[in-house]
């Protein structure tokens, strides 16, 4: 099995994911709402890349919940910003959503055509890692980077599953330079990583909104066992 990293969306490099089991992430804080929102009950996320084609979406779909942010703030009208915190059981159990972000929707639309694509975070690294080594494939982690700029908390969350991925003894694993790499840098940042991650531009941004216990809940290691993925346009629970 082979466990690639690719470090911004644009970095996918084989024009043929079939074979191909990606795992999305956007820590800070796309990709971690999504999971704390399906552990919560929520339905399905339908993610978009832009504003318009979230109101085409909503329009479409009739009665859904929005959410969605441009650099870290919660767009007009919507009823959820990008925040973990907002997803809670009382508001997203039953529902559909709508949601489109600076990166994170960008980088799970970039990994239409794989196999599979589930949806990554600290939260559940041992679920979603598990979930991607059941089917055998290889593996792409994909990281949706800041502004189309490499992420630091995304490489550094890619570099905790290339370390659970290559010791779980399932498959033999073959690690290309780039999840090498990551795992590297996980290596040096896991005793204190959220003192590295909040450097990150992304971590600063947040400190800046007062927003320093959401990305310290995003850097929480296993908290939930849900898997999230994307298929035919939605993202749901896996089986």
């Amino acid at each position: 099995m082979k466990v690639d990293v690719a470090f911004l969306p644009k970095d996918i490099t084989q024009g043929d994911l079939s074979g191909t089991v990606c795992i999305v992430l956007d820590i800070f804080r796309a990709t971690t709402s999504i999971v704390t929102a399906m552990a919560n009950g929520c339905e399905a996320i339908i993610p978009v890349v832009s504003l318009e084609k979230a109101h085409e979406a909503a329009k479409k779909l009739g009665t859904v919940l929005m959410a969605g942010e441009r650099k870290s703030i919660k767009i007009d009208g919507f009823d959820f910003g990008n925040s973990p915190f907002e997803f809670s059981s009382d508001k997203v159990k039953n529902q559909q959503i709508v949601m489109t972000t600076t990166n994170g929707t960008i980088a799970i639309h970039a990994a239409t055509g794989a196999f599979y694509t589930l949806i990554g975070s600290f939260n559940n690294a041992e679920a979603v890692c598990r979930k991607a080594q059941a089917y055998g494939k290889n593996i792409l982690i994909v990281c949706a980077g800041t502004d189309h700029t490499f992420s630091l908390e995304d490489s550094l969350c890619a570099g905790l599953l290339v370390e659970i991925l290559s010791s779980s003894g399932q498959h033999k694993v073959e690690l290309n330079d780039s999840a090498r790499g990551a795992w590297v840098m996980y290596q040096a940042a896991k005793d204190h990583v959220v003192d590295v991650a909040i450097q990150s531009r992304n971590g600063q941004r947040l400190v800046e909104l007062a927003k320093e216990s959401e990305v310290e809940y995003c850097l929480r290691k296993n908290i939930v066992n849900v898997v999230p993925a994307y298929k035919d346009h939605r993202i749901v629970l896996t089986e």
